[in-house]
């Protein structure tokens, strides 16, 4: 299967804004269905320390790894974008399409399709174009409608978040200087007005931290740890459905939901955190980041390890 490669920024550029006024769209999305806000409607919400101005946002997957994607989020209303997991191993060799998407959907965990490198510049040129709409005024946007948060995301062992390229990739979300400097330069020349914007170049400084199946509970403890004190973001952990146990987790699927396709391997619980290890380490990086005057939450809807026994 080809690899995935990123677009131009000079190209994403000049497509935005000639399709804007030549096809009335952004990215093929038509300007009827962009979403710029309401008069005399708040829809903000507090984020950590921040305040986006909706809480809508996609959850990190493969559509949020390419900047046009994350464009076509902000223009469809959403303001938490969680970024696509990034870690250490990206050069991963697995089975392609890696998502088999039906009624119900599975996928193969662990799928990268970007060096870290390349994650990074996507974001930066994400960032840039959302800020470079915004400064154009060819958007209608309602005052206020434009606070965006970028949340990282990373994965999955302590060992590869502590490496120095995904330290590297971090630190690049806290100050993207270089970057926006390099791509502040490629804008079109039709576009040089532009050049000039107060570009962001913090990013970001929340995290959200994704933990494949039978990360041990004191290593998600560790990870937290380590980002709050070395790297003094907000945080938030995911969890998986695996907490339930066995047969709370088929009850709701086949029971009450009716999944009565969808198969758990037993052995998927035998080291993933239970509830009330979670309970005891939530508790106490709560505390910690409160201490510090930092954000911290969790999310209980990760990804289910099951076994996919259709034909695909």
């Amino acid at each position: 299967m080809a690899e995935l490669e990123p677009y131009p920024f000079a190209s994403l550029v000049r497509r935005m804004f000639v399709e804007l006024e030549t096809e009335d769209a952004i990215f093929d999305l038509p300007s009827k269905k962009f979403v710029l806000g309401g008069s005399g409607r708040d829809l903000s919400v507090p984020f950590h320390q921040h305040r986006p101005s909706t809480p809508l946002g996609p959850a990190a997957g493969p559509h949020t790894q390419m900047a046009q994607n994350i464009v076509l989020s902000f223009l469809s209303g959403c303001r938490v974008m969680e970024l696509k997991t990034v870690q250490i191993n990206d050069r991963l060799e697995i089975g392609r399409p890696c998502i088999d998407m039906q009624t119900i959907g599975y996928n193969i965990e662990w799928s990268q399709e970007l060096r870290l490198q390349q994650s990074l510049e996507e974001y930066v040129k994400a960032s840039m174009l959302v800020e470079m709409l915004v400064a154009s005024e060819k958007l209608e946007l309602a005052p206020g409608f434009d606070s965006v948060i970028y949340d990282m995301s990373v994965g999955y062992d302590l060992a590869g978040i502590q490496s120095p390229p995904v330290v590297a990739f971090m630190e690049g979300m806290k100050d993207a200087t270089e970057l926006v400097e390099r791509f502040r330069a490629e804008i079109p020349d039709e576009y040089d007005h532009l050049r000039d914007l107060p570009f962001n170049t913090r990013l970001s400084d929340t995290l959200t931290l994704s933990t494949f199946h039978g990360c041990p509970p004191d290593e998600i403890e560790s990870i937290i740890r380590y980002l709050l004190d070395e790297h003094e973001l907000h945080c938030i952990v995911k969890l998986n459905p695996t907490l339930l146990g066995l047969e709370d987790a088929n009850h709701l699927l086949h029971s009450v939901m009716g999944y009565e396709s969808v198969h758990i391997p037993p052995d998927a619980f035998d080291e993933d955190t239970t509830w009330e290890q979670m309970v005891g380490f939530v508790t106490r990086l709560g505390d910690k980041a409160a201490a510090m005057g930092l954000g911290f939450g969790v999310k209980f809807n990760n990804t289910l390890i099951t076994e996919n026994r259709r034909d695909f």
